[in-house]
């Protein structure tokens, strides 16, 4: 990226980058260095300056993570309250009484987070403009799961994202597959997208999605016919997530 000479103009992007970091992370809550370039549209070094400002300031607070005593701790940029006051629009929003909390961290599901963060941001570059994470969704039915996300596509379609790092058992899959197909018999969103890290987890995905053969649907007991139930449901890999979006 060339060099900002104008005071006026650099101003204007720090601004613009401090707004990009806290705008992601009122919903996200937490992210990495790594990721926090990649939201803010600049390399390490950019990144660092912001994240240096927005600490300062208050907004956002590094937390160490110890992983191995034989290696670096592992560094997330959480939001704080006073960050959540600075990043919502006063004319159409809400705060989000929410800040990162080290203590309620799960390190379980930290792949997965961050695999979710960064097909958030992919998404956006891709021109997507609606992303709604798990936690913001409406509450469903006990029993049903909630996707990892929902956007609306290129096309206007709103899409449940699943986000697959791992292969689970069929009975898994079935009852997903019923739960989305109830989702989208309900209007809820039109297709689902699974998505995952390589191709043997998204085949292997397809395939155990794809061998379900009834679901409940609308607490129905259903017979899957792959011409009618399999039609708005896509599999990829990370690298090809947007592809599936238009």
């Amino acid at each position: 990226m060339p060099i900002i000479k104008d005071p006026r103009e650099r101003a204007a992007r720090a601004a613009e980058k401090r707004h990009l970091l806290l705008r992601f992370l009122r919903d996200e809550l937490y992210t990495t260095p790594a990721i926090a370039s990649e939201v803010m549209g600049v390399g390490p070094r950019g990144a660092r300056q912001t994240i240096v400002a927005l600490e300062a300031a208050g907004y956002i607070k590094r937390h160490r993570i110890p992983l191995v005593p034989t290696l670096p701790p592992l560094v997330l940029i959480g939001i704080t309250p006073s960050g959540q006051s600075m990043a919502f629009d006063p004319a159409s929003e809400n705060v989000i009484d929410r800040s990162f909390e080290p203590a309620r961290f799960s390190l379980t599901y930290l792949r997965h987070t961050l695999d979710t963060q960064l097909l958030r941001v992919a998404a956006q570059r891709a021109g997507v403009t609606a992303w709604i994470n798990a936690d913001r969704l409406a509450a469903t039915k006990a029993g049903v799961k909630k996707p990892d996300a929902v956007c609306i596509d290129l096309a206007g379609r709103r899409v449940a994202v699943e986000v697959e790092r791992s292969i689970k058992g069929q009975k898994s899959y079935a009852d997903v597959l019923g739960g989305h197909l109830t989702a989208i018999h309900q209007k809820k969103w039109q297709r689902v997208i699974w998505s995952s890290p390589d191709a043997e987890t998204r085949d292997r995905v397809r395939a155990l999605v794809h061998g379900v053969k009834r679901v409940l649907v609308a607490g129905l007991d259903t017979r899957i016919e792959p011409a009618q139930h399999h039609t708005n449901l896509m599999f990829t890999v990370h690298q090809m997530f947007t592809d599936c979006l238009s």
